[in-house]
């Protein structure tokens, strides 16, 4: 399979990384494409951590740090709702979101 077309979001929208459209932040006219790159959460689809939306890096630059070596980076929506979760927590050494961890 190929990541070029991946079928339609939610909306109808085509997605994959072959396919032109603007930044979903309101307001926001940067063109990218809907391919991988540009997700929220770094996959199509609602995922953990993402919406389903596509951004431009500006509208698209926090990073969350799940357990393990891999990064994901999520909108500012996204960023917030995890925060207000009250399970992530920023870790400003680390420049992302990491899971809050209990007291032992």
């Amino acid at each position: 399979m190929s990541w070029s077309n991946c079928g339609v979001d939610s909306q109808g929208r085509p997605i994959g990384y072959v396919f032109a459209g603007k930044c979903d932040h309101e307001g926001c006219n940067v063109m990218i494409n809907r391919g991988l790159s540009y997700a929220c959460g770094d996959m199509h689809g609602e995922t953990e951590f993402g919406c389903e939306k596509y951004f431009c890096e500006e509208h698209r630059s926090n990073w969350v740090e799940p357990e393990g070596d891999r990064m994901v980076k999520v909108c500012n929506a996204c960023r917030d709702a995890l925060i207000e979760s009250g399970e992530w927590v920023e870790n400003e050494e680390e420049g992302a979101l990491v899971p809050l961890k209990e007291p032992v």
